[in-house]
């Protein structure tokens, strides 16, 4: 999936350099996937999770055939084909006392068919019972009852030579796939209403927690902020997302990257911001997941910040035991942020974490390919089974997850990027 293309153009944050790093998902068919039981009437809405990504990631095919096996059933949407499918929920007031509740959705306790229910209890917990409604999707009733949506861009939708029409299509499904997981009893990677926090919010709000961050200017002007530097080198990244989808399926790479002081110091204004970091010397880098209260970390080795997508087979990553202090720092930071599900990226410098960013789509397969094991899909697995069980207010024991990992033999195990 991953490729070098192109001549040299600008691929790092305001600097010339080539061959730039493309992703190509415009050969990945989008489809809707169905995992839902076969039994029951046809007319009841089944009570199942939502799954939005887009075609040819990896992670949400893993999870929809491990929690088919785990007897959760669930949809699996992407953006690619959202724009194809039939779509049918009624939204309206909240059901009076002595009304029924929604047909066929078992302790629902909206009001009529589709009439969102209330999020959940105290501090986010789900009643017993409650969805979000009943959803007419391509012809079947569904109760969502867990909405995660990553990667889901619009961007990733098909073009029409009506470019209103175009932006208009891609922005609707985008608003109604954000929307539902507001509505939905439980999402991720929030547990609550919202987007996950920026790159800017998120080093703000760890220097607040007391965690260390690297110095930090943003600037259209990378030059003047490398000057305000210490060190011999500095770290130049992009505020937003690290790719940009010029076409749908066609994402290029603006990746970070270290330079020499000097070097940034000869380089002209942009017309942008740029985030320009201090190089923090460091023993070890960490990529540590947190999953529902989880923390799972992996040691990584690599010559650049880049090299997952440049030069795979340079990098290693082994699974490790997170230190204390590097467990403490994410379950502070999960719960200052409200994430259910994150990716954070820490360093370890003479035994002090550093924070460096948080991502909340960011996959697990690829890491989990490179180090041998399934720790991430199945924490991911029993804590998405375990939430749809609440939803339902049907809260059992967990499966163990020597139990999952047995499932998990034979699905599908390709990563789909970093």
């Amino acid at each position: 999936m991953l490729s070098a293309a192109g001549a040299p153009e600008q691929a790092g944050p305001g600097r010339l350099c080539g061959p730039h790093v493309t992703v190509d998902l415009r050969g990945s068919p989008g489809s809707v996937s169905w995992r839902l039981p076969e039994t029951g009437p046809a007319a009841d809405a089944v009570p199942c999770v939502v799954l939005a990504d887009r075609a040819g990631c990896a992670e949400f095919a893993v999870l929809q055939d491990t929690l088919h096996h785990l007897g959760v059933p669930s949809v699996r949407v992407d953006a690619e084909s959202a724009p194809t499918l039939r779509l049918s929920a009624t939204v309206a007031a909240a059901a009076r006392p002595d009304r029924p509740a929604a047909d066929g959705v078992p302790g629902e306790r909206g009001g009529a068919d589709g009439v969102p229910g209330e999020r959940g209890g105290a501090d986010g917990v789900p009643g017993a019972g409650r969805t979000c409604g009943v959803l007419d999707l391509d012809g079947r009733r569904i109760a969502p009852t867990v909405v995660w949506a990553r990667h889901f861009s619009p961007r990733a939708m098909p073009v029409s030579a009506n470019a209103a029409q175009t932006l208009l299509r891609a922005e609707s499904w985008d608003a109604f796939v954000r929307q539902l997981c507001s509505l939905a009893p439980e999402s991720l990677p929030v547990s609550r209403p919202g987007n996950g926090p920026g790159r800017l919010e998120q080093l703000a709000g760890a220097a607040a927690a007391g965690i260390r961050v690297p110095r930090t200017i943003v600037t259209t002007d990378p030059a003047q902020a490398a000057a305000a530097m210490p060190g011999r080198r500095v770290v130049v990244k992009v505020v937003g997302e690290h790719f940009v989808e010029t076409s749908p399926g066609l994402l290029t790479g603006v990746l970070p990257e270290i330079a020499t002081r000097a070097e940034v110091m000869r380089r002209p204004a942009l017309d942008y911001p740029v985030i320009v970091q201090e190089h923090v010397e460091h023993d070890a880098e960490l990529r540590v997941y947190h999953v529902a209260g989880a923390v799972h970390a992996y040691a990584v080795g690599k010559r650049a910040p880049d090299s997952p997508w440049r030069e795979q087979a340079g990098v290693t990553v082994t699974p490790v035991a997170a230190p204390p202090a590097v467990a403490d720092a994410v379950h502070r930071l999960a719960s200052l942020w409200g994430l259910t599900y994150g990716a954070f990226d820490l360093l370890l410098s003479a035994g002090e974490v550093v924070f460096l960013e948080v991502n909340t789509d960011g996959d697990w397969r690829w890491f989990e390919a490179k180090a041998g094991g399934r720790t991430v899909s199945t924490a991911v697995a029993l804590a998405i089974r375990t939430l749809h069980l609440a939803a339902l207010g049907n809260a059992g024991p967990p499966r163990p997850p020597e139990l999952v990992d047995f499932l998990l033999l034979g699905t599908r195990t390709l990563g789909s990027g970093r």
